[in-house]
């Protein structure tokens, strides 16, 4: 009985810290990636976006809905590039962010890499 009880007690430990440890690393992302967008919105290249589809994720931040946004962007260039954005939109701006509507974007080389972000998202 006493071996049992160890038992459940470790694996109960080793559980909790398996989820503390999941928990940590996804705020650890979702901090990293909004500092990634504020620094493109800040530091980043203009440019015009027409939205291909929007769907909704089911995740939520401060009641806002998040949203998968499929891009066309043109860059100041004149380059056309297809490009998938997670953002946050404010409720009150859903309307500006239908299909065919176009949007302004910004966009930045990181770790050679495109990354946009899209101007007037919600950022908490």
């Amino acid at each position: 009985m006493t071996a049992l009880i160890v038992i459940l007690v470790i694996f109960s430990l080793i559980t909790a810290s398996v989820a503390t440890t999941i928990v940590v690393l996804m705020l650890r992302t979702r901090s990293k990636q909004r500092l990634q967008s504020k620094t493109i919105l800040t530091e980043g290249t203009s440019a015009q976006a027409v939205i291909n589809s929007i769907r909704q994720t089911n995740v939520q931040v401060d009641d806002q809905p998040e949203v998968l946004l499929d891009l066309t962007v043109t860059q100041q260039d004149g380059k056309v590039v297809h490009a998938l954005v997670k953002t946050v939109i404010q409720i009150v701006n859903i309307p500006a962010f239908q299909k065919g509507s176009v949007i302004e974007v910004k966009y930045m080389t990181i770790d050679n890499e495109q990354k946009f972000a899209v101007v007037g998202s919600y950022m908490p």
